[in-house]
């Protein structure tokens, strides 16, 4: 699961979010309100976290959001219900 830690008003979280709804990735968003304090091991905002790892900083966060996008190419390219029949009948 992936998780996106954002300040209400902050518009590189915007940018992240909109990123992970383009890739139509299943995610939650955790919004900390300002004066409130992210989970121990989240040290800045915005922050991803992705299979118990915690990612941070603008380069950190782009490789991220790369590594998912190829990960949904792939589950896309081979988790397709289509079904393709030849000119003779048969079932591909």
């Amino acid at each position: 699961m992936v998780t996106l830690y954002r300040r209400p008003d902050d518009p590189h979280a915007d940018e992240l979010q909109s990123a992970l709804d383009d890739m139509v990735i299943a995610y939650e968003t955790e919004t900390i309100q300002a004066g409130a304090s992210p989970p121990n091991d989240v040290p800045k905002l915005p922050a991803l976290r992705t299979d118990g790892d915690v990612v941070t900083g603008a380069a950190a966060l782009q490789e991220t959001l790369d590594d998912l996008r190829a990960l949904m190419a792939d589950w896309d390219r081979f988790q397709s219900d289509a079904c393709y029949i030849n000119d003779d009948g048969t079932v591909c």
